[in-house]
């Protein structure tokens, strides 16, 4: 897993540190705020205490966005790490099936190497341009698999 598959994207890395320095000069604004009021208390009246406790609040509001966002982040890469972790096992756990699957048709390994391109849904021309043979090659093997595996058509095998 590579590093950026670990980390938040940066819209929100961005985000988070945009709501934490809002909250931070919020914060500081108070303070400088409640400073003043210390300096000159006959300022104080009851629309300051308002607007110190609206900015108090918004404060808190912006601390509280940013836990949760981070929160929420977090919780997101845990729940994309484990569901990639799973999408490795249940690809590996196809991959094992299907390779069972083609030694019980008993498909040799240029049908085996076919049938997997077939399954991933490349057309003769790139299967035969990929194998550095002719599509009639490939139309012949391909038949050969289908008649192994007991299907009429590529649909059908599919």
């Amino acid at each position: 897993m590579t590093a950026s598959e670990t980390r938040p994207p940066a819209s929100l890395r961005w985000a988070s540190a945009l709501v934490l320095f809002c909250g931070l000069v919020l914060f500081f604004d108070i303070g400088g705020e409640l400073h003043m009021a210390y300096l000159y208390p006959q300022s104080l009246n009851l629309f300051v205490w308002f607007h110190l406790g609206l900015e108090l609040a918004a404060s808190l509001g912006l601390g509280l966005a940013f836990v949760l966002l981070r929160l929420n982040t977090r919780r997101a890469i845990r729940t994309s790490e484990h569901e990639s972790q799973l999408m490795r096992m249940l690809r590996s756990d196809f991959d094992r099936f299907l390779h069972q699957r083609f030694r019980h048709w008993g498909l040799s390994q240029a049908e085996t190497d076919i049938a997997l391109l077939t399954l991933r849904g490349l057309k003769i021309s790139e299967i035969a341009e990929i194998r550095n043979t002719r599509e009639g090659t490939i139309k012949s093997q391909l038949s050969t698999i289908f008649r192994k595996s007991g299907v009429h058509s590529r649909t059908a095998f599919v």
